[in-house]
């Protein structure tokens, strides 16, 4: 087929400029373009789409955790409760035990240092000191182990403590020198109460 004239038409050195120009140098693109692509790389690199799945996840993930926190303390309100009543029936059984076991020390100590005898006058003092040192402190200890075992039997609770009031009374009166006559009812007072707790604590 034949070429054009002004195919064949030998070209200037200006116009091969401007051909090489044209070619080197595109049309520039328009502001519309170059923010379309710029959204297209953004929408790539963090989809909308996928940040609203992130924070669902966040969320559940903290409902969960909410949920298991109220569990575990309704767990840990409710289960004491349930078991509250073989919880008491123990402690109360222990708190008896202990009680009548400081009841047993106290009594061994008072009966053994207040029949003491010795026939050597200058080792009678001794002996009524420890009398009345195994009265005074038998009773504090009493006190002490009575309070520490709060769950004791109410009816043990009470022999005990008029127990304790009574050697202590006993001790102070001794003390003071006091004569037979407030002497002898603080010692009735104190056979019954042996005897009474001893009945208690068979």
């Amino acid at each position: 087929m034949p070429l054009p004239a002004d195919r064949l038409r030998p070209k200037s050195f200006r116009e091969c400029l401007n051909e090489i120009g044209d070619a080197r140098y595109p049309q520039p693109m328009s502001d519309s373009s170059l923010t379309k692509s710029a959204n297209t790389e953004s929408h790539k690199e963090s989809s909308p789409s996928e940040r609203p799945k992130a924070l669902q996840w966040i969320t559940y993930v903290a409902l969960a955790i909410a949920v298991l926190a109220v569990i575990l303390a309704a767990l840990a309100y409710f289960v004491p409760a349930h078991n509250s009543a073989s919880a008491t029936a123990q402690q109360g059984g222990d708190a008896k035990a202990n009680v009548c076991a400081a009841y047993a020390a106290t009594r061994k100590a008072v009966v053994l240092n207040t029949h003491l005898q010795s026939p050597n006058p200058e080792s009678q003092l001794a002996v009524a000191i420890n009398a009345r040192l195994a009265l005074i402190g038998g009773g504090a200890y009493l006190s002490q182990r009575l309070a520490a075992n709060t769950a004791a039997p109410a009816d043990l609770a009470n022999a005990a403590n008029s127990l304790a009031n009574t050697i202590q009374q006993l001790g102070i009166n001794y003390l003071n020198q006091a004569p037979p006559s407030v002497l002898d009812p603080v010692r009735k007072d104190l056979t019954n109460e042996l005897s009474q707790l001893d009945k208690l604590c068979a």
